[in-house]
């Protein structure tokens, strides 16, 4: 009996947990950046920290790794659906690895070292 109601709860767990992972990526659902571009393409969107030095904003990357961004491509706005948080340093970064063909082509203007950048979002009350 203990084994099947253990069954039902991790089997349940595991049916579960797939679906949290989409419902968590869907606050960036519908938004756009500061050039109107929508800002995610499925998994280009995460919630992240950043650090201001001298004026200048920097994002963590997925990989771990500090990226400046210039304040003119930074939106300062919450996210909808973004849970509040007491990370003074919340912050929103959507970009994928930047290509060649984005470095020499036209769209150049939204590459910062090896990412393209989608949109970056800094919430109200973070600065």
């Amino acid at each position: 009996m203990l084994k099947a109601l253990l069954s039902a709860t991790l089997g349940g767990a595991l049916a579960i947990a797939p679906l949290s992972a989409p419902r968590a990526h869907e606050i960036y659902t519908g938004v756009h950046g500061k050039n109107g571009q929508l800002c995610c393409g499925g998994n280009d969107c995460a919630a992240t920290s950043y650090r201001e030095q001298g004026g200048r904003f920097e994002f963590l990357t997925r990989e771990s790794r500090w990226i400046a961004i210039p304040s003119d491509r930074i939106t300062f706005l919450p996210i909808p659906g973004d849970p509040p948080s007491d990370d003074s340093h919340r912050a929103h970064l959507c970009y994928r690895h930047a290509t060649d063909e984005d470095r020499e082509g036209g769209y150049s203007f939204n590459v910062f070292e090896d990412i393209y950048l989608y949109c970056a979002f800094i919430p109200p009350g973070s600065t």
